[in-house]
């Protein structure tokens, strides 16, 4: 039977043997971390937020119905982008189309955007239920304020 110290001793001496050869060392491999579930949603809470921005220049009598609307967008964009890890002031990612010119009638920009924000809140409840649940709130009240807008456009 072998001794405790015997066996030590030839691992020991394994140990040594393998370190001692020539092993092609192999570059640090480079972490690339997946990007977040959320930077979708955040690129098109920033193409509604600026689709308002777009409608109100073309429509300034509509501040007062539609520009809370765009504030709690605003609020959206800052609250995801601290969410992913994004600075607030930094820049935001970019939706990859435009929504096209604005349409002269203030009526049809005014159901749009009602059909913008359903859309929207059908968004944000998809990612509110397959998110983590530590994000269910932030997600939920986006939802929320969502179905909120498609009531206050109809």
């Amino acid at each position: 039977m072998s001794s405790r110290r015997a066996v030590l001793a030839g691992a020991a001496a394994a140990l040594t043997t393998l370190t001692a050869c020539d092993i092609p060392k192999r570059s640090a491999a480079t972490w690339h971390p997946a990007p977040d579930v959320l930077l979708p949603l955040l690129t098109r809470t920033v193409a509604l937020r600026d689709r308002y921005a777009e409608i109100l220049t073309a429509f300034p009598a509509l501040q007062d119905r539609l520009g809370p609307l765009k504030d709690n967008h605003a609020a959206h964009v800052v609250a995801l982008a601290r969410e992913v890890g994004l600075d607030e002031n930094g820049p935001m990612p970019a939706a990859s189309a435009s929504a096209g010119p604005v349409v002269q009638d203030q009526a049809a920009v005014v159901k749009e955007l009602a059909g913008l924000e359903k859309a929207g809140q059908e968004d944000a409840t998809g990612a509110c239920l397959a998110a983590p649940s530590y994000r269910a709130a932030l997600l939920g009240s986006i939802a929320a304020c969502r179905a909120a807008h498609v009531e206050v456009l109809t």
